[in-house]
């Protein structure tokens, strides 16, 4: 009984993970339109490299939260195919 409990809780590494992939998505995009901001002022144009790296920003962050999730499904499914092979 103790065991089945135990096998569905997820570990506490991997909420600080889930936590850290906001926070990483979020510092991408808000980076994203800085550069392009500073781009415009150097180059004095209109918002347009700010609304390009800003959109860049948003298609790598999604990507780096979809490569980190996928790590953990793979990271869960480990470990549950060694708690299966042990019983």
């Amino acid at each position: 009984m103790q065991q089945d409990a135990n096998k569905s809780k997820p570990k506490v590494g991997m909420n600080f993970l889930l936590i850290g992939s906001g926070q990483m998505f979020t510092s991408m995009v808000i980076a994203g339109f800085i550069v392009g901001f500073a781009i415009d002022y150097l180059l004095e144009t209109t918002p347009i490299f700010m609304m390009l790296c800003g959109l860049l920003g948003l298609i790598g962050g999604s990507q780096k939260v979809h490569r980190l999730l996928q790590h953990m499904d793979k990271t869960q499914q480990k470990e549950q195919n060694k708690d299966a092979d042990a019983n």
